[in-house]
């Protein structure tokens, strides 16, 4: 009996990884460099880009001024997104996931607060 419960189990977990495996199916990610100046910049496109149909994650940076968008493919494209950034008034230009980790990468290594020293302003 407990053979029977333990391949019973079993059973069901492989067919709760292959449901989340799937779930990943169909999905695609596209990234873009914009023009952001600022943290309001950041909050007015996230704010409206996730309305966007199929968009399962969204990260929107000003720091790196960089866009990823993890979204269904049936429900949108690459063109849509980029339509909808630049409605808000900002670029949208096509970039490589490599190059939005560099990108990423590179601003968090230069906007480090430990290492600044800031001044207030009279």
């Amino acid at each position: 009996m407990k053979k029977l419960g333990i391949v019973f189990l079993i059973l069901m977990l492989g067919g709760f990884t292959s449901e989340i495996s799937a779930q990943k199916k169909g999905r695609a990610v596209v990234c873009f460099q914009s023009d952001m100046d600022c943290a309001d910049c950041e909050k007015t496109l996230h704010e409206y880009l996730r309305f966007e149909k199929g968009i399962k994650d969204l990260r929107v940076d000003h720091a790196s001024n960089t866009i990823f968008i993890e979204y269904v493919e049936k429900k949108n494209d690459d063109k849509g997104f980029a339509v909808a950034i630049e409605k808000k008034g900002y670029k949208a230009e096509k970039i490589s996931e490599k190059k939005y980790e560099e990108l990423v990468t590179s601003a968090k290594e230069l906007h480090k607060h430990s290492n600044e020293v800031h001044h207030e302003r009279d």
